[in-house]
């Protein structure tokens, strides 16, 4: 061939420079190829992560299919703005626009068009943050990829309580760690290993600078989800607990308040309730004395309450029984440093009973004291005071109960009375559930029992005898002393339902101050047995520092009403209130009908 025209040479030159070109883009695409094949088999680039199950949720049999506690799926959003698929051709012969998703993805995640626009102009960025949503419509237009080509989607979980603050105590509550959320107190804590479910593990490619190329991620371990608690705790029960404490709290202006429900013959709770209460999904703006559980972790002086237990140990030991007169004077010789006596009527003698009815302390002192100390700490002992109950539930206080050889003689007739040992109201409530129970003694619980994702039964609670303090005679004399304390006469005729035998008992507790004890603060308590006859429930309430209890007394001059602190006027009525709620709708039986037909 004659390369002799301008013509020839130029086509010449253009075909070796197009070969020329080929070459080196067959070797570039080629080196490419075999970069990413090398990349591909580098575990440097690749990466495992831990993907947590959805967290199990809390409910209450009573409650349907409204959870106390759940978790709910939430949406994370990336842009990424590379990813924007510019080629997408629309139907209508178009070709998709950044500017057109811009405006789509503003517009369902409600966030200003211009910084939406901001991030999607970044094209040296991968990945940037752009919000979360837990709604499952701005999800399916995020993931609609004819719309949305440049959005990663993240699933996450966020933990939610539907039923805002109520049994926030008993609930707990997980903490914030987005890699490790966690149970961080109550039963969120206690169950935590149940509740959180296996995690599963995905795989994942970064590339050179580290980013993950989430075109590559594969799920290589599905999660398991955790399982469901289903509590004792009846949410009928519960609300109408809380509803009375709270208004029982503001009648009181109290510095706090508690209340329990148990069931006696089982030793389930059927509500819990602690206030001032706090919301489990802003849990981090209440205070830790907001947070604590009162109900298992306040240690305090109990006051008259504990002379039921008293009145147990002397039945129990033939030392007395309902009929034995005392004397009440309070020169006995036989007696070391008598208390002051806060009965509400003075004899010179009065019953064992008539002393439980109107709260003698004299009586009980020296009750208490012809007992003795170790036969009186036996008791005590094992009425479960000094000792964990055992709830299902963290951060249970123990209480306080000296060993007896620690004892001094004023400790004796304290003692008796409520003072010098301290407990907490489970144990308390646990305790007058013996009494109720025919003397037995059981280990209180709020779980019924744990559900896996597919129904399997993981782990059930069963009512557990733990002791038998007291004969079932025993419990039974107690019983019938103490439904005077709340007919006319008694410490707590604000207690009496009509219809209905109480067997219950006042404390009005000073509370410790220096070295001794305050004439200014008290802790109000009322705990009530229904029914004395055929007794099942267990009800216990108490005001921490009530200030200002209307009495429903008014002074003569003034026609004002007067106020008190004792546990009659603030803690009585509300335990009322909610027996009378509670007896109805658990179906419990009147047994004073003469009470009902006189209406």
């Amino acid at each position: 061939m004659a390369f002799g025209s301008e013509k020839s040479r130029f086509w010449f030159v253009v075909a070796v420079l197009l070969a020329v070109a080929a070459c080196v883009g067959y070797r570039l695409v080629s080196v490419h190829l075999r970069l990413v094949d090398l990349n591909v088999r580098d575990p440097r680039y690749w990466f495992t992560r831990e993907v947590r199950g959805l967290r199990g949720g809390i409910y209450s049999d009573t409650c349907g299919r409204q959870p106390f506690a759940c978790s709910l799926p939430i949406w994370e959003y990336h842009v990424d703005p590379q990813g924007v698929n510019l080629k997408l051709k629309r139907r209508d012969g178009t070709f998709h626009s950044r500017e057109a998703e811009v405006q789509t993805v503003a517009k369902a995640m409600n966030i200003d068009v211009d910084k939406v626009r901001d991030i999607y102009w970044r094209v040296n960025s991968r990945y940037v943050f752009l919000g979360t949503s837990d709604s499952d419509e701005v999800h399916n237009i995020m993931s609609d990829r004819k719309r949305v080509t440049g959005v990663a989607i993240e699933e996450r979980q966020v933990r939610r309580y539907p039923q805002g603050t109520m049994l926030s105590h008993v609930l707990g509550f997980v903490s914030r760690d987005p890699d490790n959320p966690v149970g961080a107190g109550g039963l969120e804590m206690r169950y935590e290993r149940y509740l959180k479910g296996k995690p599963g593990r995905i795989k994942g490619m970064r590339d050179a600078r580290g980013r993950e190329i989430r075109e590559r991620r594969v799920v290589d371990v599905d999660p398991m989800p955790g399982a469901n608690l289903y509590l004792t705790i009846d949410h009928n029960v519960q609300y109408a607990v809380e509803r009375a404490l709270y208004d029982g709290f503001t009648n009181c202006q109290a510095r706090s308040g508690w209340a329990i429900v148990l069931d006696a013959r089982k030793g389930s709770i059927l509500a819990m309730a602690t206030y001032p209460t706090f919301d489990p999904d802003t849990y981090n703006k209440a205070g830790e004395l907001v947070k604590k559980n009162r109900c298992i972790a306040e240690n305090h002086e109990p006051g008259s309450v504990m002379k039921t237990i008293t009145a147990c140990a002397v039945l129990n030991e033939g030392v007395a029984d309902a009929d034995t007169l005392v004397n009440t004077a309070r020169n006995d010789p036989d007696f070391y440093r008598l208390p002051g006596d806060g009965s509400h009527k003075w004899e010179p003698f009065m019953s064992v009973r008539d002393a439980l009815v109107h709260s003698s302390n004299i009586v009980y002192g020296k009750l208490g004291y012809k007992l003795g100390p170790q036969r009186l700490w036996k008791y005590f002992r094992a009425f479960g005071f000094g000792r964990k109950t055992g709830i299902d539930l963290p951060g249970e206080e123990v209480g306080i109960l000296p060993d007896w050889k620690k004892w001094d003689k004023a400790s004796w007739s304290r003692a008796p009375i409520g003072q010098f040992v301290a407990v907490t109201p489970i144990q308390m409530a646990v305790a007058y559930g013996a009494v109720a129970n025919g003397g037995k003694l059981m280990k209180p619980y709020v779980v019924d029992r744990v559900v896996a994702a597919d129904g399997t039964v993981l782990f059930r609670n069963e009512p557990v005898v733990v002791g038998q303090p007291i004969t079932a005679d025993t419990a039974r004399r107690v019983r019938e002393m103490m439904i005077g304390v709340a007919r006319p006469g008694g410490t707590a005729r604000r207690a009496a339902v009509k219809g209905y035998s109480i067997a219950g008992k006042t404390g009005t507790a000073q509370m410790k101050e220096g070295k001794g004890y305050s004439r200014m603060n008290y802790n109000a308590s009322f705990i009530g047995i229904l029914t004395a006859t055929d007794p099942s429930i267990v009800i216990l309430v108490t005001y921490q520092q009530p200030e200002h209890c209307i009495s429903y007394k008014y002074h003569e001059q003034t026609g004002l009403p007067l106020y008190n602190h004792q546990g009659g006027v603030c803690a009585a009525p509300v335990f009322r209130r909610i027996a009378t709620e509670v007896s109805q709708y658990l179906g419990i039986e009147p047994d004073r009908l003469e009470e009902l037909i006189a209406e």
